[in-house]
Protein backbone atom coordinates (compact mmCIF):
# COMPACT_ATOMS: atom_id res chain seq x y z
CA UNK A 1 0.00 0.00 0.00
CA UNK A 2 1.51 3.35 -1.07
CA UNK A 3 1.40 6.55 0.95
CA UNK A 4 -1.52 8.03 -0.96
CA UNK A 5 -3.71 4.98 -0.39
CA UNK A 6 -2.90 5.01 3.31
CA UNK A 7 -3.83 8.67 3.65
CA UNK A 8 -7.09 8.12 1.82
CA UNK A 9 -8.03 5.19 4.06
CA UNK A 10 -7.23 7.08 7.25
CA UNK A 11 -9.24 10.07 6.06
CA UNK A 12 -12.14 7.74 5.20
CA UNK A 13 -12.05 6.17 8.68
CA UNK A 14 -11.86 9.55 10.39
CA UNK A 15 -14.72 10.85 8.28
CA UNK A 16 -16.84 7.82 9.25
CA UNK A 17 -16.06 8.36 12.92
CA UNK A 18 -17.07 11.98 12.53
CA UNK A 19 -20.33 10.70 11.08
CA UNK A 20 -20.86 8.63 14.21
CA UNK A 21 -20.41 11.64 16.41
CA UNK A 22 -22.74 13.71 14.24
CA UNK A 23 -25.48 11.07 14.34
CA UNK A 24 -25.69 10.61 10.54
CA UNK A 25 -26.82 7.03 10.00
CA UNK A 26 -28.81 7.68 6.84
CA UNK A 27 -26.07 6.87 4.36
CA UNK A 28 -24.09 3.80 3.38
CA UNK A 29 -26.36 1.17 5.22
CA UNK A 30 -28.26 -1.70 3.72
CA UNK A 31 -29.92 -4.52 5.64
CA UNK A 32 -28.51 -7.96 5.13
CA UNK A 33 -31.98 -9.54 5.13
CA UNK A 34 -34.15 -10.81 7.99
CA UNK A 35 -33.47 -9.36 11.45
CA UNK A 36 -29.67 -9.34 11.24
CA UNK A 37 -27.79 -7.27 13.78
CA UNK A 38 -24.51 -7.24 11.77
CA UNK A 39 -22.84 -4.06 10.66
CA UNK A 40 -21.53 -3.82 7.06
CA UNK A 41 -17.99 -5.00 7.17
CA UNK A 42 -16.48 -2.10 5.22
CA UNK A 43 -17.64 0.63 7.56
CA UNK A 44 -16.75 -1.27 10.72
CA UNK A 45 -13.28 -2.00 9.38
CA UNK A 46 -12.85 1.63 8.41
CA UNK A 47 -13.95 2.82 11.84
CA UNK A 48 -11.71 0.33 13.60
CA UNK A 49 -8.79 1.39 11.42
CA UNK A 50 -9.54 5.07 11.83
CA UNK A 51 -9.68 5.06 15.62
CA UNK A 52 -6.11 3.79 15.72
CA UNK A 53 -5.01 7.27 14.56
CA UNK A 54 -6.89 9.08 17.34
CA UNK A 55 -5.04 9.81 20.54
CA UNK A 56 -6.66 8.40 23.72
CA UNK A 57 -9.83 7.36 21.96
CA UNK A 58 -11.94 5.45 24.58
CA UNK A 59 -12.75 1.93 23.36
CA UNK A 60 -16.02 1.88 25.36
CA UNK A 61 -17.49 4.62 23.22
CA UNK A 62 -16.61 2.72 20.08
CA UNK A 63 -18.19 -0.50 21.38
CA UNK A 64 -21.38 1.26 22.51
CA UNK A 65 -21.65 3.05 19.17
CA UNK A 66 -21.31 -0.22 17.27
CA UNK A 67 -23.99 -1.81 19.44
CA UNK A 68 -26.39 1.09 18.90
CA UNK A 69 -25.82 1.04 15.17
CA UNK A 70 -26.45 -2.69 14.97
CA UNK A 71 -29.75 -2.20 16.79
CA UNK A 72 -30.69 0.62 14.40
CA UNK A 73 -29.73 -1.54 11.45
CA UNK A 74 -31.98 -4.35 12.69
CA UNK A 75 -35.10 -2.24 13.27
CA UNK A 76 -34.81 -0.31 10.00
CA UNK A 77 -35.09 -3.55 8.03
CA UNK A 78 -38.14 -3.47 5.76
CA UNK A 79 -39.65 -6.42 7.64
CA UNK A 80 -39.64 -4.26 10.80
CA UNK A 81 -40.02 -0.79 9.35
CA UNK A 82 -38.75 1.46 12.13
CA UNK A 83 -36.15 3.71 10.46
CA UNK A 84 -34.51 5.84 13.16
CA UNK A 85 -31.55 8.18 13.19
CA UNK A 86 -29.06 7.92 15.98
CA UNK A 87 -30.34 11.12 17.60
CA UNK A 88 -33.93 9.86 17.47
CA UNK A 89 -32.88 6.56 18.97
CA UNK A 90 -31.11 8.24 21.88
CA UNK A 91 -34.05 10.54 22.47
CA UNK A 92 -36.49 7.61 22.35
CA UNK A 93 -34.39 5.32 24.67
CA UNK A 94 -34.00 1.57 24.32
CA UNK A 95 -36.93 0.85 26.66
CA UNK A 96 -39.40 2.71 24.47
CA UNK A 97 -38.04 1.00 21.37
CA UNK A 98 -38.52 -2.37 23.04
CA UNK A 99 -42.07 -1.40 24.00
CA UNK A 100 -42.84 -0.59 20.35
CA UNK A 101 -41.47 -3.95 19.26
CA UNK A 102 -43.58 -5.67 21.93
CA UNK A 103 -46.72 -3.83 20.80
CA UNK A 104 -46.04 -5.10 17.29
CA UNK A 105 -45.60 -8.57 18.78
CA UNK A 106 -42.03 -8.78 17.53
CA UNK A 107 -41.01 -10.72 20.63
CA UNK A 108 -38.04 -12.67 19.11
CA UNK A 109 -36.32 -9.50 17.88
CA UNK A 110 -36.96 -7.69 21.18
CA UNK A 111 -35.44 -10.58 23.13
CA UNK A 112 -32.47 -10.73 20.72
CA UNK A 113 -31.80 -7.01 21.27
CA UNK A 114 -32.02 -7.43 25.08
CA UNK A 115 -29.56 -10.30 25.04
CA UNK A 116 -27.23 -8.46 22.67
CA UNK A 117 -27.21 -5.30 24.82
CA UNK A 118 -27.04 -7.41 27.99
CA UNK A 119 -29.90 -5.57 29.64
CA UNK A 120 -30.95 -6.65 33.15
CA UNK A 121 -33.48 -9.46 32.91
CA UNK A 122 -36.14 -7.60 34.86
CA UNK A 123 -35.97 -4.70 32.39
CA UNK A 124 -35.33 -6.82 29.34
CA UNK A 125 -36.01 -10.48 28.64
CA UNK A 126 -38.27 -11.11 31.66
CA UNK A 127 -40.49 -8.14 30.88
CA UNK A 128 -40.84 -9.15 27.23
CA UNK A 129 -41.61 -12.77 28.11
CA UNK A 130 -44.30 -11.56 30.53
CA UNK A 131 -45.85 -9.48 27.72
CA UNK A 132 -45.71 -12.49 25.43
CA UNK A 133 -47.42 -14.69 28.03
CA UNK A 134 -50.17 -12.11 28.56
CA UNK A 135 -50.75 -12.09 24.79
CA UNK A 136 -50.70 -15.89 24.72
CA UNK A 137 -53.55 -16.25 27.21
CA UNK A 138 -55.79 -14.23 24.87
CA UNK A 139 -55.57 -16.90 22.17
CA UNK A 140 -58.90 -18.56 22.86
CA UNK A 141 -58.56 -21.01 19.99
CA UNK A 142 -55.90 -22.91 22.01
CA UNK A 143 -56.89 -25.11 24.95
CA UNK A 144 -56.11 -24.06 28.54
CA UNK A 145 -53.81 -27.04 29.02
CA UNK A 146 -51.75 -26.26 25.93
CA UNK A 147 -51.46 -22.55 26.73
CA UNK A 148 -50.38 -23.20 30.33
CA UNK A 149 -47.81 -25.78 29.22
CA UNK A 150 -46.41 -23.53 26.48
CA UNK A 151 -46.05 -20.59 28.87
CA UNK A 152 -44.32 -22.70 31.48
CA UNK A 153 -41.94 -24.24 28.94
CA UNK A 154 -40.97 -20.80 27.66
CA UNK A 155 -40.78 -18.96 30.97
CA UNK A 156 -39.65 -21.68 33.37
CA UNK A 157 -38.21 -20.01 36.48
CA UNK A 158 -37.18 -16.82 34.73
CA UNK A 159 -36.51 -14.18 37.41
CA UNK A 160 -38.78 -11.18 37.39
CA UNK A 161 -41.71 -13.01 35.76
CA UNK A 162 -44.86 -13.23 37.90
CA UNK A 163 -47.18 -16.09 37.02
CA UNK A 164 -49.84 -14.47 39.19
CA UNK A 165 -49.87 -11.38 36.93
CA UNK A 166 -50.28 -13.60 33.87
CA UNK A 167 -53.02 -15.56 35.64
CA UNK A 168 -54.78 -12.29 36.50
CA UNK A 169 -54.74 -11.37 32.80
CA UNK A 170 -56.18 -14.80 31.95
CA UNK A 171 -58.94 -14.33 34.54
CA UNK A 172 -59.64 -10.90 33.08
CA UNK A 173 -60.13 -12.59 29.70
CA UNK A 174 -62.68 -14.95 31.21
CA UNK A 175 -60.36 -17.98 31.32
CA UNK A 176 -60.64 -18.95 35.00
CA UNK A 177 -59.41 -22.53 34.60
CA UNK A 178 -56.34 -21.32 32.71
CA UNK A 179 -55.67 -18.83 35.50
CA UNK A 180 -55.81 -21.64 38.09
CA UNK A 181 -53.41 -23.78 36.03
CA UNK A 182 -50.96 -20.86 35.73
CA UNK A 183 -51.11 -20.22 39.48
CA UNK A 184 -49.79 -23.75 40.00
CA UNK A 185 -46.46 -22.47 38.64
CA UNK A 186 -46.42 -19.45 40.99
CA UNK A 187 -43.92 -20.21 43.77
CA UNK A 188 -45.16 -17.45 46.11
CA UNK A 189 -48.28 -18.38 48.04
CA UNK A 190 -48.81 -14.74 48.95
CA UNK A 191 -49.42 -14.07 45.25
CA UNK A 192 -51.55 -17.15 44.66
CA UNK A 193 -54.06 -16.76 47.47
CA UNK A 194 -55.42 -13.22 46.81
CA UNK A 195 -56.16 -14.05 43.16
CA UNK A 196 -57.84 -17.34 44.10
CA UNK A 197 -60.05 -15.44 46.54
CA UNK A 198 -60.87 -12.94 43.82
CA UNK A 199 -61.86 -15.82 41.55
CA UNK A 200 -64.10 -17.18 44.35
CA UNK A 201 -62.01 -20.32 44.73
CA UNK A 202 -61.81 -19.89 48.50
CA UNK A 203 -61.37 -23.55 49.42
CA UNK A 204 -58.46 -23.90 47.02
CA UNK A 205 -57.04 -20.67 48.45
CA UNK A 206 -57.29 -22.15 51.95
CA UNK A 207 -55.38 -25.26 50.85
CA UNK A 208 -52.64 -23.13 49.28
CA UNK A 209 -52.40 -20.94 52.38
CA UNK A 210 -52.05 -23.99 54.62
CA UNK A 211 -49.36 -25.47 52.35
CA UNK A 212 -47.40 -22.22 52.64
CA UNK A 213 -47.27 -22.43 56.44
CA UNK A 214 -48.00 -18.69 56.66
CA UNK A 215 -50.49 -18.29 59.52
CA UNK A 216 -51.32 -14.72 58.58
CA UNK A 217 -52.27 -15.91 55.11
CA UNK A 218 -54.42 -18.68 56.58
CA UNK A 219 -56.23 -16.18 58.84
CA UNK A 220 -56.88 -13.94 55.82
CA UNK A 221 -58.56 -16.80 53.95
CA UNK A 222 -60.50 -17.91 57.04
CA UNK A 223 -61.99 -14.47 57.59
CA UNK A 224 -62.88 -14.30 53.89
CA UNK A 225 -64.57 -17.72 54.08
CA UNK A 226 -66.46 -16.71 57.21
CA UNK A 227 -68.01 -13.77 55.37
CA UNK A 228 -68.63 -15.73 52.19
CA UNK A 229 -70.16 -18.97 53.52
CA UNK A 230 -73.04 -19.60 55.88
CA UNK A 231 -72.14 -20.78 59.38
CA UNK A 232 -72.77 -24.49 58.76
CA UNK A 233 -70.75 -24.67 55.53
CA UNK A 234 -67.96 -22.67 57.12
CA UNK A 235 -67.69 -25.12 60.02
CA UNK A 236 -67.77 -28.10 57.66
CA UNK A 237 -64.93 -26.58 55.63
CA UNK A 238 -62.89 -26.19 58.79
CA UNK A 239 -63.47 -29.80 59.80
CA UNK A 240 -61.77 -30.93 56.59
CA UNK A 241 -58.72 -28.77 57.36
CA UNK A 242 -57.36 -29.64 60.86
CA UNK A 243 -54.63 -26.98 60.78
CA UNK A 244 -57.07 -24.25 59.79
CA UNK A 245 -59.50 -25.42 62.48
CA UNK A 246 -56.78 -25.25 65.12
CA UNK A 247 -55.76 -21.73 64.07
CA UNK A 248 -59.37 -20.57 64.03
CA UNK A 249 -59.89 -21.94 67.53
CA UNK A 250 -56.91 -19.94 68.73
CA UNK A 251 -58.41 -16.85 67.13
CA UNK A 252 -61.80 -17.47 68.73
CA UNK A 253 -60.26 -17.89 72.20
CA UNK A 254 -59.36 -14.22 72.15
CA UNK A 255 -61.97 -12.73 69.82
CA UNK A 256 -65.14 -14.83 69.56
CA UNK A 257 -65.82 -17.05 72.56
CA UNK A 258 -69.35 -17.92 71.52
CA UNK A 259 -68.13 -19.13 68.14
CA UNK A 260 -65.56 -21.28 69.93
CA UNK A 261 -68.35 -22.87 72.00
CA UNK A 262 -70.33 -23.57 68.83
CA UNK A 263 -67.29 -25.27 67.29
CA UNK A 264 -66.91 -27.56 70.29
CA UNK A 265 -70.63 -28.35 70.27
CA UNK A 266 -70.63 -29.23 66.58
CA UNK A 267 -67.62 -31.53 67.02
CA UNK A 268 -69.06 -33.09 70.22
CA UNK A 269 -65.76 -32.19 71.86
CA UNK A 270 -67.02 -32.42 75.44
CA UNK A 271 -63.55 -32.27 76.99
CA UNK A 272 -62.76 -28.89 75.45
CA UNK A 273 -66.33 -27.74 76.05
CA UNK A 274 -65.91 -28.44 79.76
CA UNK A 275 -62.64 -26.48 79.84
CA UNK A 276 -64.39 -23.65 78.00
CA UNK A 277 -67.15 -23.41 80.63
CA UNK A 278 -64.60 -23.42 83.45
CA UNK A 279 -62.71 -20.49 81.90
CA UNK A 280 -65.98 -18.71 81.20
CA UNK A 281 -67.14 -19.16 84.79
CA UNK A 282 -64.23 -17.07 86.05
CA UNK A 283 -63.85 -14.68 83.13
CA UNK A 284 -67.44 -13.58 82.65
CA UNK A 285 -69.39 -14.48 85.80
CA UNK A 286 -69.04 -12.28 88.89
CA UNK A 287 -72.05 -13.63 90.84
CA UNK A 288 -71.40 -16.82 92.75
CA UNK A 289 -74.65 -18.35 91.49
CA UNK A 290 -73.71 -17.79 87.85
CA UNK A 291 -70.24 -19.17 88.43
CA UNK A 292 -71.55 -22.31 90.10
CA UNK A 293 -74.03 -22.82 87.25
CA UNK A 294 -71.23 -22.56 84.68
CA UNK A 295 -69.12 -25.03 86.66
CA UNK A 296 -72.07 -27.44 86.79
CA UNK A 297 -72.28 -27.26 82.99
CA UNK A 298 -68.54 -27.97 82.83
CA UNK A 299 -68.89 -30.98 85.14
CA UNK A 300 -71.69 -32.39 82.95
CA UNK A 301 -69.46 -31.98 79.88
CA UNK A 302 -66.59 -33.79 81.59
CA UNK A 303 -68.88 -36.68 82.50
CA UNK A 304 -69.91 -36.90 78.83
CA UNK A 305 -66.22 -36.95 77.91
CA UNK A 306 -65.74 -39.78 80.45
CA UNK A 307 -63.22 -37.70 82.36
CA UNK A 308 -64.33 -38.47 85.90
CA UNK A 309 -61.28 -36.90 87.52
CA UNK A 310 -62.01 -33.50 85.94
CA UNK A 311 -65.70 -33.83 86.73
CA UNK A 312 -65.03 -34.62 90.43
CA UNK A 313 -62.51 -31.78 90.67
CA UNK A 314 -65.07 -29.38 89.20
CA UNK A 315 -67.72 -30.52 91.69
CA UNK A 316 -65.23 -30.04 94.54
CA UNK A 317 -64.62 -26.52 93.33
CA UNK A 318 -68.37 -25.86 93.39
CA UNK A 319 -68.56 -27.12 96.98
CA UNK A 320 -65.61 -24.96 97.94
CA UNK A 321 -67.18 -21.84 96.41
CA UNK A 322 -70.42 -22.40 98.35
CA UNK A 323 -68.48 -23.00 101.57
CA UNK A 324 -66.37 -19.89 101.03
CA UNK A 325 -69.49 -17.78 100.55
CA UNK A 326 -70.90 -19.20 103.82
CA UNK A 327 -67.62 -18.48 105.65
CA UNK A 328 -67.67 -14.89 104.44
CA UNK A 329 -71.24 -14.49 105.66
CA UNK A 330 -70.53 -16.06 109.05
CA UNK A 331 -66.96 -14.99 109.84
CA UNK A 332 -66.41 -11.95 107.67
CA UNK A 333 -63.12 -11.45 105.84
CA UNK A 334 -62.26 -12.63 102.35
CA UNK A 335 -62.47 -16.31 101.47
CA UNK A 336 -63.97 -16.37 97.97
CA UNK A 337 -61.62 -17.50 95.18
CA UNK A 338 -58.95 -18.70 97.60
CA UNK A 339 -57.47 -22.13 97.00
CA UNK A 340 -58.34 -24.95 99.37
CA UNK A 341 -54.97 -24.69 101.13
CA UNK A 342 -55.22 -20.93 101.45
CA UNK A 343 -58.73 -21.28 102.86
CA UNK A 344 -57.47 -23.68 105.55
CA UNK A 345 -54.51 -21.40 106.33
CA UNK A 346 -56.78 -18.35 106.59
CA UNK A 347 -59.03 -20.18 109.05
CA UNK A 348 -56.04 -21.18 111.19
CA UNK A 349 -54.66 -17.65 111.15
CA UNK A 350 -58.07 -16.42 112.24
CA UNK A 351 -58.09 -18.83 115.17
CA UNK A 352 -60.79 -21.08 113.71
CA UNK A 353 -58.89 -24.33 114.16
CA UNK A 354 -61.97 -26.56 114.42
CA UNK A 355 -63.41 -25.17 111.21
CA UNK A 356 -60.04 -25.71 109.49
CA UNK A 357 -59.94 -29.32 110.64
CA UNK A 358 -63.53 -29.89 109.54
CA UNK A 359 -62.74 -28.41 106.12
CA UNK A 360 -59.72 -30.70 105.84
CA UNK A 361 -61.91 -33.72 106.61
CA UNK A 362 -64.60 -32.67 104.16
CA UNK A 363 -62.11 -32.31 101.31
CA UNK A 364 -59.92 -35.23 102.42
CA UNK A 365 -56.72 -33.25 102.85
CA UNK A 366 -53.95 -35.73 103.84
CA UNK A 367 -52.68 -35.49 107.41
CA UNK A 368 -49.16 -34.62 106.32
CA UNK A 369 -50.38 -31.68 104.25
CA UNK A 370 -52.67 -30.46 107.04
CA UNK A 371 -49.84 -30.61 109.58
CA UNK A 372 -47.61 -28.59 107.29
CA UNK A 373 -50.33 -25.99 106.77
CA UNK A 374 -51.06 -25.68 110.48
CA UNK A 375 -47.36 -25.66 111.44
CA UNK A 376 -46.62 -22.86 108.97
CA UNK A 377 -49.67 -20.82 109.99
CA UNK A 378 -49.00 -21.06 113.75
CA UNK A 379 -45.34 -20.14 113.22
CA UNK A 380 -46.38 -17.09 111.18
CA UNK A 381 -48.67 -16.09 114.05
CA UNK A 382 -45.82 -16.81 116.51
CA UNK A 383 -48.34 -18.66 118.64
CA UNK A 384 -45.71 -20.89 120.24
CA UNK A 385 -47.96 -22.18 122.98
CA UNK A 386 -50.57 -23.38 120.49
CA UNK A 387 -47.80 -24.85 118.36
CA UNK A 388 -46.50 -26.88 121.28
CA UNK A 389 -50.00 -28.13 122.06
CA UNK A 390 -50.45 -29.04 118.43
CA UNK A 391 -47.18 -31.03 118.42
CA UNK A 392 -48.37 -33.05 121.41
CA UNK A 393 -51.90 -33.65 120.10
CA UNK A 394 -50.78 -36.89 118.43
CA UNK A 395 -47.71 -38.36 116.79
CA UNK A 396 -46.54 -36.04 114.02
CA UNK A 397 -46.90 -37.61 110.53
CA UNK A 398 -44.18 -35.28 109.24
CA UNK A 399 -41.74 -35.86 112.09
CA UNK A 400 -40.37 -33.12 114.34
CA UNK A 401 -37.49 -31.80 112.29
CA UNK A 402 -39.93 -29.41 110.46
CA UNK A 403 -40.83 -27.94 113.88
CA UNK A 404 -37.16 -27.20 114.51
CA UNK A 405 -36.71 -25.74 111.04
CA UNK A 406 -39.82 -23.52 111.21
CA UNK A 407 -38.87 -22.17 114.65
CA UNK A 408 -35.35 -21.34 113.47
CA UNK A 409 -36.85 -19.68 110.40
CA UNK A 410 -38.68 -17.40 112.83
CA UNK A 411 -35.36 -16.90 114.74
CA UNK A 412 -36.68 -18.58 117.89
CA UNK A 413 -33.94 -20.93 119.08
CA UNK A 414 -35.57 -21.39 122.47
CA UNK A 415 -38.69 -22.95 120.99
CA UNK A 416 -36.67 -24.94 118.47
CA UNK A 417 -34.69 -26.67 121.24
CA UNK A 418 -37.95 -28.03 122.66
CA UNK A 419 -38.33 -30.30 119.68
CA UNK A 420 -34.75 -31.56 119.16
CA UNK A 421 -35.19 -34.35 121.71
CA UNK A 422 -38.25 -35.59 119.79
CA UNK A 423 -36.52 -35.72 116.42
CA UNK A 424 -35.84 -39.23 115.11
CA UNK A 425 -32.29 -40.67 115.25
CA UNK A 426 -31.69 -40.33 111.49
CA UNK A 427 -32.36 -36.56 111.67
CA UNK A 428 -31.06 -35.85 115.16
CA UNK A 429 -27.64 -34.52 114.08
CA UNK A 430 -29.19 -32.10 111.61
CA UNK A 431 -31.66 -30.82 114.20
CA UNK A 432 -28.89 -30.24 116.79
CA UNK A 433 -26.78 -28.38 114.25
CA UNK A 434 -29.77 -26.19 113.35
CA UNK A 435 -30.01 -24.99 116.97
CA UNK A 436 -26.23 -24.57 117.17
CA UNK A 437 -25.50 -27.45 119.57
CA UNK A 438 -22.37 -28.69 117.79
CA UNK A 439 -20.96 -30.65 120.76
CA UNK A 440 -24.06 -32.74 121.28
CA UNK A 441 -24.37 -33.24 117.52
CA UNK A 442 -20.79 -34.60 117.56
CA UNK A 443 -21.63 -37.04 120.37
CA UNK A 444 -24.66 -38.34 118.44
CA UNK A 445 -22.64 -38.70 115.22
CA UNK A 446 -19.87 -40.60 117.08
CA UNK A 447 -22.48 -42.83 118.66
CA UNK A 448 -24.02 -43.55 115.25
CA UNK A 449 -20.52 -44.16 113.77
CA UNK A 450 -21.79 -42.43 110.62
CA UNK A 451 -19.00 -40.94 108.48
CA UNK A 452 -21.38 -38.58 106.64
CA UNK A 453 -22.71 -37.20 109.93
CA UNK A 454 -19.17 -36.83 111.31
CA UNK A 455 -18.15 -34.84 108.23
CA UNK A 456 -21.28 -32.66 108.53
CA UNK A 457 -20.55 -31.83 112.17
CA UNK A 458 -16.88 -31.19 111.40
CA UNK A 459 -17.89 -28.68 108.70
CA UNK A 460 -19.80 -26.73 111.39
CA UNK A 461 -16.84 -26.56 113.74
CA UNK A 462 -15.42 -23.04 113.65
CA UNK A 463 -12.62 -21.32 115.56
CA UNK A 464 -11.33 -22.14 119.00
CA UNK A 465 -14.81 -22.61 120.52
CA UNK A 466 -15.33 -25.85 118.63
CA UNK A 467 -11.72 -26.99 118.66
CA UNK A 468 -12.32 -29.61 121.33
CA UNK A 469 -15.27 -31.00 119.43
CA UNK A 470 -13.24 -31.22 116.22
CA UNK A 471 -10.44 -33.08 118.10
CA UNK A 472 -12.99 -35.49 119.55
CA UNK A 473 -14.29 -36.27 116.06
CA UNK A 474 -10.77 -36.78 114.71
CA UNK A 475 -9.92 -39.17 117.59
CA UNK A 476 -13.12 -41.12 117.00
CA UNK A 477 -12.24 -41.40 113.32
CA UNK A 478 -8.70 -42.59 114.14
CA UNK A 479 -9.97 -45.24 116.58
CA UNK A 480 -12.48 -46.48 114.02
CA UNK A 481 -9.77 -46.65 111.37
CA UNK A 482 -7.40 -48.55 113.68
CA UNK A 483 -10.11 -51.02 114.57
CA UNK A 484 -10.86 -51.64 110.91
CA UNK A 485 -7.19 -52.24 110.15
CA UNK A 486 -6.98 -54.74 113.00
CA UNK A 487 -9.93 -56.67 111.66
CA UNK A 488 -8.39 -56.81 108.18
CA UNK A 489 -5.05 -58.23 109.51
CA UNK A 490 -6.65 -60.94 111.71
CA UNK A 491 -7.18 -64.31 109.89
CA UNK A 492 -10.74 -65.39 109.39
CA UNK A 493 -10.36 -68.65 111.31
CA UNK A 494 -9.32 -66.83 114.49
CA UNK A 495 -12.38 -64.57 114.50
CA UNK A 496 -15.14 -65.43 116.99
CA UNK A 497 -18.33 -66.77 115.50
CA UNK A 498 -20.30 -63.63 116.33
CA UNK A 499 -17.84 -61.52 114.24
CA UNK A 500 -18.45 -63.50 111.05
Amino acid sequence: MNTGQTCRRVCSGLAWMAGLEGGDTGHGWTGSGGNSLLLPSGSSQAASFGKCFLDRFPPDSFVRMCQDLRVLNAVRDYHIGIPLTYSQYKQLTIQVLLDRLVLRRLYPLAIQICEYLRLPEVQGVSRILAHWACYKVQQKDVSDEDVARAINQKLGDTPGVSYSDIAARAYGCGRTELAIKLLEYEPRSGEQVPLLLKMKRSKLALSKAIESGDTDLVFTVLLHLKNELNRGDFFMTLRNQPMALSLYRQFCKYQELETLKDLYNQDDNHQELGSFHIRASYAAEERIEGRVAALQTAADAFYKAKNEFAAKATEDQMRLLRLQRRLEDELGGRFLDLSLHDTVTTLILGGHNKRAEQLARDFRIPDKRLWWLKLTALADLEDWEELEKFSKSKKSPIGYLPFVEICMKQHNKYEAKKYTSRVGPEQKVKALLLVGDVAQAADVAIEHRNEAELSLVLSHCTGATDGATADKIQRARAQAQKKMEGLEEEPLETLPTEQW
